[in-house]
């Protein structure tokens, strides 16, 4: 789809709060509260964008200060849509915090949901963007990405000033407001907050899996028929800082394979019997992608992600028992241990296990450094490596030294697991289009090649 003139441009979708400039909070309440004294007094609920996203709420000078001596509170924010119940705490005479709340029902039926995305590069999508009402001024280029999946039609623009907040952004560890969203059934038919929950939880997951970091989609709104607000959602969503460049597997400049993953992900995530498992396991990932934090601690994860793969793959799809699976039982002949089953996965999946000298050179002279007689001159391969190192972590028994003698090593095994645990929920998915190699530090932020089952 293309659109190049001002004719056939779009009007940009409103957000129901304002844009706001990096780090600068984001007002959601400036009125009326109720609960904190005989009578309503004046207050402002935000959603604090410094040191990550949270409610803070504040009163007038004026209030009497009885409140403050309370563990928690009931607030009650007078709006036109009707009062919404906030579970607060206080902090000081002043104000506090709060972990949000939510307004309406969520079986009422609705048209749209408008989401508030925060820390969310910009992708070039397919349709311009009208610039403002007879402004005169060109269209924005590609500012709106629709897509269409299950049902479900996706809206997304980008704030129209993206360029000038994103620059520098991931050096100031803040969170902006850099898109919003819009959500509606292809059909045009009304569906239920309940309904939707999946969908966003799909895109909240599934783009920072892609990420490689956590983008979030805050402060849906649900409006109905009549153009009304009828449900409102302030809930704390994982997000973290902007980086320019992400560090997960999908190159953010092409909208293509991230659409084809979401193909996948949005439908899987509407499946109770998938959802939960799904998302645990890219909520491993994430965190083994990011390359922030100890080593050692995206090891953990990333591996902790592998063996919930390998059991679902391997106990709950049939293929052997607990007993076989955890080495009480021979499986065809063999009692398993970590790195055959991982190994048996992987090469089920296509994935090479073989070690590459030129990406992984300081695990190259581990492996030859291990090779032994009790191992009857059998070279290690990256299942191998990958296990034996997470056992070393874990289970200290005087091996640990091995690990951090070679200086590098830790690095590598880091970058071969989020590699593995990766490809294998892509395949998982059924996901056949192009990946970028998360063995790689360094080269062209948008090499990328196919994922090795195609």
């Amino acid at each position: 789809m293309s659109n190049t003139s001002r004719s056939t441009a779009e009007a940009p979708i409103s957000p129901i709060y304002d844009f706001n400039e990096p780090g600068q909070p984001i007002a959601l309440h400036d009125g009326l509260i109720g609960g904190l004294a005989a009578g309503d007094v004046a207050g402002v609920m935000e959603l604090s964008c410094t040191s990550g996203l949270s409610f803070d709420w504040r009163v007038s000078p004026d209030t009497p200060p009885n409140f403050a001596n309370h563990s928690e509170l009931s607030l009650e924010l007078r709006r036109p849509d009707g009062d919404m119940h906030v579970h607060a705490v206080p902090h000081g005479m002043s104000g506090g915090w709060s972990n949000g709340g939510t307004f309406g029902d969520r079986e009422v039926p609705l048209k749209r949901v408008i989401a508030h995305w925060f820390n969310l590069p910009r992708w070039r999508g397919s349709i311009d963007l009208l610039t403002g009402t007879n402004s005169g001024k060109p269209p924005r280029t590609r500012d709106r990405w629709l897509h269409e999946v299950d049902g479900w039609r996706i809206r997304l623009d980008a704030r129209p000033d993206h360029s000038r907040i994103w620059t520098d952004l991931h050096s100031s560890h803040v969170y902006v407001m850099t898109h919003v969203m819009e959500l509606t059934r292809m059909d045009g038919g009304t569906f239920t907050a309940t309904e939707a929950q999946p969908v966003l939880t799909a895109l909240h997951v599934g783009i920072s899996f892609a990420l490689g970091r956590w983008a979030a989609p805050m402060l849906p709104v649900g409006v109905d028929a009549s153009g009304n607000v009828a449900w409102e959602d302030w809930g704390s969503y994982h997000c973290d800082p902007a980086r320019s460049i992400s560090p997960g597997w999908w190159h953010e400049r092409d909208s293509g394979p991230l659409e084809e993953f979401l193909d996948h992900v949005i439908p899987a995530f509407s499946d109770p019997d998938r959802l939960t498992s799904l998302r645990l396991q890219m909520m491993f990932a994430i965190t083994a992608i990011s390359d922030r934090g100890f080593v050692e601690q995206r090891i953990t994860m990333g591996t902790a992600g592998l063996e919930h793969i390998m059991w679902q793959l391997l106990v709950l799809g049939g293929q052997m028992t607990k007993n076989q699976y955890e080495g009480r039982q021979p499986y065809n002949g063999t009692m398993l241990r970590n790195h055959d089953r991982l190994r048996k996965v992987l090469t089920e999946a296509s994935i090479s296990i073989d070690i590459d000298a030129k990406l992984s050179p300081v695990t190259t002279k581990f492996v030859a450094d291990e090779a032994a007689p009790d191992r009857q001159g059998r070279i290690l391969d990256g299942a191998d490596v990958v296990t034996q190192i997470r056992n070393r972590l874990v289970h200290p028994k005087g091996a640990q030294e091995t690990v951090y003698r070679l200086d590098g090593l830790t690095t590598e095994v880091w970058l071969m697991t989020r590699h593995y645990l990766v490809l294998l929920i892509l395949n998982s998915l059924g996901y056949c289009g192009p990946y970028r190699d998360l063995r790689q530090t360094r080269g062209w932020v948008g090499d990328v090649a196919a994922v090795p089952w195609v």
